[in-house]
């Protein structure tokens, strides 16, 4: 009987991310498209980051093993698996020199659309020590 009451959660919670996504994907649209309206347009940029955080910590809970493989140095002691940004990982990742050619790309292109993005989040999330 636990068995099967295991099935059923694990099968309610496969058939919930895509209804989530898609749930969540209509009302965002619907909440831009009011900011729009609005001209609102911090309110669109807070609401975009927001987002983009929660989709980073969600990659980095769900894809630790490809994320470590693929942007950390092979032998590091670092990983992805926490509940943290992926980018406050990366930050810390390069902040002692362990990111694979793949993470410095990865790093450079958040770089790029926001500089210090890494660094800001290791630091925000306490993987790196303020000074």
């Amino acid at each position: 009987m636990n068995a099967l009451r295991l099935i059923a959660l694990f099968s309610l919670a496969l058939m919930s991310y895509p209804v989530g996504i898609a749930y969540g994907f209509v009302v965002r649209a619907f909440r831009w498209g009011i900011y729009v309206l609005m001209f609102d347009l911090p309110k669109i940029r807070q609401d975009v980051y927001g987002l983009g955080v929660k989709m980073s910590s969600v990659l980095n809970a769900v894809a630790a093993t490809w994320l470590t493989a693929w942007l950390i140095v092979p032998k590091s002691k670092l990983s992805f698996g926490e509940y943290y940004p992926a980018s406050a990982v990366i930050g810390k990742a390069h902040s002692v020199g362990q990111l694979s050619k793949v993470g410095q790309w990865v790093r450079h292109q958040l770089e790029t659309l926001d500089p210090g993005h890494c660094e800001r989040a290791a630091r925000r999330h306490g993987l790196i020590e303020t000074t």
